[in-house]
């Protein structure tokens, strides 16, 4: 493994490019930002703005926002009433025993903000045939969630003619996954993206999860949405100060809630913020799942945004990697295996199957990483 020169991003997240620098893509990229890029952007929404309200749908809205009720799609969903935009927020709501209380208070905040809020509630039996056919075979739950939850936005777009679908970050920009088809704020390739594998539920069908039942796991053809005159982009990608900390600080401040107790405690959640992955808490295990694939969790990206964000030194943030990067609790690992109705013996089963052995040895009866991140300079 290789690691960022400025941050704590190593080589092996799919699609990470490092420069001749040593500097990973995201923090290439912060450095060539100016005034005059800003200025270009705005120009460029002012028009994104007018082009959408002139084509207004006939349920008067000219927008559509994914939202979970986190800090990322408050800030939107606010940012976008600013710039004079009328915007649907649509929100992929997890079945009942996954979805958080506090996640269910953060999307009612929505509602009481006032802005339109409309749900798209897969079956639940549906769902978790997926979820767990997706973690058996791909070593990742998370797959065709993310699928469903972004192919709701142009898939409702298109339902209602609303003619702009805003997703948040551009992941080629912020993560460096070389993901998405763009590094500007374009997001008609989304889909592209590695977590989405183009798109393809093929996987998570079987005798009980036919097609017919899926239809809000197929991202729209690309023919369709460019027929239908739909834009799609990266809102946040126009948001000069969009980051996980000013995002989080606007959304507290119009009342989002924030983890708390042992749900926001850093050893058990890998996670050093409270203030992410707000709406369920399944993702604390496919962070841990993605730190045996690639040698990084949770804690190693939100402390290279920090780094970026002028938040965290470099030594600081190895500090925070070396005490919680990859923790997760068993507490979190017990509710996944109910919900997938799998023993722990096989989770743990599937879960070693995809520890990587370039990257890990075991050192007695302990796994380590080959490439120590304090080392790795």
């Amino acid at each position: 493994m290789k690691y960022c020169r400025s941050c704590v991003e190593p080589d092996t997240r799919p699609g990470q490019v490092f420069n001749e620098e040593g500097l990973c893509t995201p923090c290439s990229l912060a450095l060539s930002y100016d005034a005059a890029e800003w200025d270009r952007r705005r120009k460029e929404l002012d028009e994104i703005v007018a082009w959408a309200n002139e084509r207004r749908s006939p349920l008067g809205y000219d927008s559509i926002i994914g939202v979970s009720g986190g800090k990322d799609s408050t800030r939107l969903a606010f940012f976008a009433r600013e710039i004079g935009l009328n915007p649907l927020l649509v929100s992929f709501v997890y079945p009942p025993i996954q979805q958080t209380d506090l996640g269910a208070a953060n999307l009612s905040n929505l509602v009481e903000q006032g802005f339109d809020v409309m749900t798209v509630n897969p079956a639940p039996e549906v769902y978790r045939r997926a979820i767990r056919h997706s973690f058996l075979k791909l070593g990742n739950w998370t797959n065709p969630s993310e699928i469903a939850l972004y192919a709701s936005l142009p898939r409702t777009a298109l339902q209602t003619n609303i003619p702009l679908a805003c997703a948040g970050e551009n992941p080629f920009i912020t993560l460096g996954s070389g993901a998405g088809g763009s590094k500007d704020g374009n997001a008609i390739n989304v889909v592209s993206m590695n977590t989405l594998r183009g798109g393809d539920i093929t996987p998570f069908l079987d005798e009980y999860n036919t097609e017919d039942k899926m239809y809000f796991f197929r991202f729209p053809e690309k023919d369709r949405i460019l027929k239908n005159d739909l834009k799609l982009i990266y809102l946040g990608y126009y948001i000069e100060d969009y980051d996980q900390h000013n995002n989080a600080e606007f959304a507290v401040q119009h009342g989002m809630k924030l983890r708390e107790g042992r749900h926001a405690d850093p050893a058990r959640t890998g996670f050093i913020h409270n203030h992410s992955m707000l709406d369920e808490d399944f993702v604390i295990v496919n962070q841990y799942l993605k730190y045996l694939k690639l040698g990084f969790g949770m804690t190693a990206q939100q402390a290279s945004l920090d780094i970026r964000a002028g938040r965290l030194t470099r030594s600081e943030a190895i500090e925070l990697c070396e005490k919680f990067d990859g923790q997760c609790h068993e507490e979190y690992i017990e509710r996944f295996c109910d919900f997938l109705d799998i023993p722990l013996t096989r989770f743990w089963e599937v879960a070693e199957s995809w520890r990587n052995p370039e990257i890990w040895k075991l050192q007695g009866n302990k796994w380590e990483l080959k490439t120590k991140l304090r080392d790795a300079l």
